[in-house]
């Protein structure tokens, strides 16, 4: 019958580890979304299959034991976790499982830890300093050679593990301590597959959409082999597949998206002092047409600001913008006076105005939406870098103070 929390509440209490364990299994999946990003193309990566995540192509195999640190150092000097991976790999190692020179041994922490004994495993690139390591380990945990005086004094739940590792081979265990690594996290390993990403070629606001994207398809796929009883595999090709594939469809958009809402009246109404709606009532343009010109005006504004600090446009870019919105205004002011120079002013201006609110132009080769490019030559028109009625620039012009 399940314990009950007091007060009469009959809900079952919750099991403490059950978080913990989840984390431990979908460590693995994240893990080894890693491991595939990172990958030579003619690799292959597992889970549950060599190991509890692992990665081989045809020079070389890394065997990944992967463990989830919420609060306990899974690598201290006496961590069950430590000496039982250990003790697994040596095994495998004698029962022909694996060739030690030819594979890494790496123990993946989700946070950064580290202990005496496994940094310097882990930093034990040559035989030598493997041996010497060993010795370290053995001191420590049994005391000295050859009567080891506090070997009886090793806990229960780790002896078997710890006389596994110094009562076998003494080559092999040098070899398998040489490869060994240990890879620790940032305390976020999905945080850190997103790191992967940033330095890929990707706008920078697609990252955690492709991110949560990967680690989806990787995890459907690996259930799906497992639910057949199928060995867990993934090649690299495959993956790179899917990922392309999917970058080209969220990340190769050729319109950008507006996010910009679209002001009220009362909204509008407040910036009809502003410099280029004067602009717009020097040619006569109607009190809802200057209303729609500031909602083109905002509606931009927000745009050029939401993309930059999104990372789909560069910041350069909207300049690189101005420049040319100037340029074809220009032109189109010369074309105007040709066409309509016989008119009034009023009228030369309202056709200026009209031809230039069809412009179109791409901001980093994608098209932009309605309201932008109207918007923007609203803010060139309100710094009276452009205008319309051909003698805005006189009429318009601040004055000196007397």
């Amino acid at each position: 019958m399940s314990k009950t929390t007091g007060g009469g509440n009959s809900r079952p209490r919750r099991k403490t580890e059950v978080p913990g364990q989840a984390l431990g299994i979908g460590l693995q999946y994240t893990r080894l979304v890693q491991l595939l990003f990172q990958a030579p193309l003619d690799s292959a990566c597992s889970m549950e299959y060599l190991d509890d995540v692992a990665q081989e192509n045809p020079e070389s195999v890394k065997l990944g034991q992967s463990k989830s640190a919420r609060t306990a150092n899974p690598v201290a000097d006496r961590a069950q976790s430590l000496w039982k991976t250990l003790s697994n790999w040596i095994t495998l190692a004698e029962d022909g499982g694996c060739v030690p020179d030819r594979t890494v041994f790496e123990m993946y922490v989700s946070r950064p830890v580290s202990g005496t004994l496994v940094d310097a495993f882990s930093a034990a690139k040559t035989l030598d300093a493997a041996q010497a390591a060993i010795l370290m380990a053995r001191t420590t945990l049994w005391g000295e050679a050859p009567n080891y005086p506090l070997r009886s004094a090793v806990a229960t739940e780790i002896t078997h593990y710890v006389s596994k590792v110094f009562e076998a081979d003494p080559k092999l265990v040098t070899q398998v301590i040489k490869n060994f690594t240990l890879t620790c996290a940032s305390g976020s390993p999905q945080a850190d597959v997103i790191a992967i990403l940033e330095t890929h070629p990707i706008s920078p606001s697609r990252i955690r959409d492709i991110a949560d994207h990967m680690s989806g398809v990787v995890k459907n796929r690996i259930d799906a082999l497992l639910e057949v009883g199928k060995p867990a595999i993934v090649t690299s090709e495959e993956f790179h597949t899917w990922y392309t594939a999917y970058v080209q469809k969220v990340d190769r958009d050729t319109v950008l998206q507006s996010h910009a809402k679209r002001p009220s009246n009362q909204e509008t109404e407040v910036y009809l002092p502003r410099v280029f709606v004067q602009q717009l009532e020097m040619i006569g343009l109607p009190f809802e047409d200057k209303l729609e010109a500031v909602s083109d005006y905002l509606m931009a504004a927000a745009d050029r600001t939401a993309w930059a600090v999104s990372g789909d446009v560069d910041p350069a870019s909207f300049d690189e913008l101005d420049v040319n919105l100037k340029r074809r205004w220009k032109n189109k002011r010369l074309a105007c006076n040709v066409a309509h120079g016989d008119k009034c002013l009023d009228a030369q201006g309202l056709a200026l105005y009209a031809d230039c609110m069809d412009l179109t132009m791409a901001v980093q080769q994608k098209e932009t939406p309605d309201h932008f490019i109207p918007g923007c030559l609203h803010r060139l028109a309100d710094d009276l870098l452009i205008g319309w009625h051909p003698e805005f620039a006189v009429q318009l012009r601040p004055k000196k103070a007397a």
